[in-house]
């Protein structure tokens, strides 16, 4: 096949505003400031930018990488590309994470269905032969925003489902996409011999990819920095720091350009599922591009966080008997969760929800007095017997949250958990007093009371910047706390008219009264 579409000099990472960028771009500009798409799109060029930066440039100590600048470190990654430049087109011989071996696999189960189809009548014999010419058949990749094929069975529910793309660009972050974060289901090539002879873990549902995880998805977080460089530094690992993570027992590993394996239980599996590597390109999926749409079969698979899948993105707790996650809701914005992903602060050890990525790159960031940010995100999805899909008021997620490393410290924190905890029982107030203002009525005000809540944590959002600042300065608080609390009024006028007699009355006597809350902090 010929060699077309190189990622190192072809434009289709989407960045913000810079318009699309080729890897050899995002490595030679130091200017572009962030990744664009959407939050899966971020979270896996995220993945694959910082797989690049630790097969090119992974230093052996802590102190070296807090040694290690933004120069030298595009630099390296520049010369790696050019090394491997031959491992990353997108269409060739050898092409960018796909397996060229499911071809064989495709046309064996082709030969073998019309081996099977009738010998009469004539009518069912064409129509087995038919069919067994279109399971051979490519599908169609969409112009979509998730990681997944669309089922057979689909119900056309709107003209974006029917966009089909054959663009390279989008073919290529499909790709990147789906290595972690495929969905689990029955959307796979059916019927197909497994790679590794011998192999018998697959069944016809597929695995999900282990970054969202066999249930709803999970939450991935990143610090970020002024620049997209700055950024990756500040999430690049040293090999000290990998091998002191117990479950990654391979320790850095290659990135699967450089040792592509040939089956599911292959030598060059084992040892990219057990490394490093596995968290930033897992090979969930194996694929082959072929023409205008895609082969696409069940890859490596992996264990939940629960038989220990680890990813410094994640956000973990282990101190209990039973192992909790942080897990994407659209309901509760990820800014809500930064008192568990900086709970180390509190005590500078690991007694509670812990996010690796946070938790190094920060000490770095505070001794270099870096300006930087906390960036969370993912996708909700919706499991059902191990099928995921994206339905009702499943959602991308995402939050950024900036501040000065140099300032966050124990009594930052214990402030700003404070602040968080009030902000929680303004909320449940906000709940329990629309609540009662309809049972008042004797109707059932559940939904509105939630919807009340939920407002009220919107609202919150457009001032958490300056709630964030006012724990850098006390005296500032008692302004935001007065603030917040008008915040929680209005949420609770939003949702509980006083136009009748009857209404004034409940309303009067269930709206919340902060005033305690003012002399207390005064």
């Amino acid at each position: 096949m010929q060699n077309r579409f190189n990622l190192i000099d072809e434009p289709w990472i989407p960045t913000i505003g810079k318009g699309f960028a080729s890897l050899g771009d995002i490595f030679s500009d130091p200017n572009i400031p962030a990744l664009g798409g959407n939050p899966v799109q971020k979270i896996a060029l995220t993945k694959l930018l910082l797989a690049i930066g630790q097969a090119a440039c992974t230093p052996e100590t802590t102190e070296e990488l807090e040694q290690l600048d933004a120069e030298t470190f595009r630099a390296a990654c520049r010369a790696y590309l050019e090394k491997w430049r031959d491992s990353f087109w997108l269409f060739s011989e050898r092409p960018f994470l796909q397996m060229p071996a499911v071809r064989r696999l495709i046309e064996e189960r082709k030969q073998t269905e019309l081996k099977a189809a009738p010998a009469a009548p004539a009518k069912k014999k064409e129509a087995a032969q038919k069919k067994a010419e279109d399971d051979a058949l490519p599908r169609a990749i969409g112009t979509g925003f998730f990681p997944d094929l669309p089922a057979e069975n689909n119900t056309i529910l709107s003209q974006f489902q029917l966009l089909e793309t054959t663009d390279p660009a989008e073919m290529a972050l499909f790709i990147v996409t789906l290595m972690n974060f495929a969905f689990g289901g029955k959307r796979i090539e059916k019927n197909l011999a497994p790679l590794t002879h011998g192999f018998t873990g697959k069944s016809v549902s597929a695995k999900a990819g282990p970054s969202i995880g066999n249930y709803v998805g999970y939450l991935h977080s990143f610090l970020t920095g002024p620049t997209l460089t700055d950024t990756l530094l500040l999430n690049l690992l040293s090999r000290e720091q990998i091998r002191d993570n117990p479950y990654w027992k391979s320790g850095l590993g290659k990135p699967p350009w450089e040792l592509m394996p040939e089956g599911e239980d292959c030598p060059a599996a084992n040892n990219l599922k057990n490394s490093y590597m596995a968290t930033l390109l897992s090979l969930s999926r194996f694929v082959l591009l072929d023409g205008e749409g895609i082969y696409y079969v069940e890859g490596l698979q992996y264990p939940s966080h629960k038989e220990g899948w680890r990813e410094p993105g994640m956000t973990i707790s282990d101190q209990e008997k039973q192992l909790k996650v942080l897990w994407i809701d659209p309901d509760k914005r990820p800014w809500r969760e930064l008192p568990s992903m900086l709970a180390f602060l509190e005590s500078g050890e690991n007694k509670g929800f812990e996010c690796q990525f946070i938790r190094y790159g920060l000490t770095r960031a505070k001794r270099k007095h870096q300006q930087i940010g906390i960036w969370s995100g993912g996708l909700r999805v919706s499991a059902n017997s191990g099928d995921q899909s994206v339905k009702q008021d499943n959602d991308f997620v995402e939050s950024l949250f900036l501040f000065n490393s140099e300032a966050i410290d124990k009594n930052w924190y214990d402030r700003f958990k404070q602040e968080m905890e009030s902000l929680d029982q303004l909320s449940k107030r906000v709940y329990a007093a629309t609540r009662s203002y309809f049972s008042k009525q004797n109707m059932d005000g559940g939904d509105l009371a939630s919807n009340a809540s939920g407002l009220f944590w919107q609202l919150c959002e457009r001032r958490f910047p300056e709630l964030v600042d006012a724990c850098y300065e006390p005296n500032k608080l008692p302004a935001i706390r007065k603030a917040t609390a008008a915040l929680a009024l209005q949420s609770y006028d939003a949702y509980c008219p006083k136009e009748t007699a009857r209404q004034i009355d409940a309303w009067a006597e269930c709206r919340p009264n902060f005033a305690k809350r003012y002399i207390n902090n005064r």
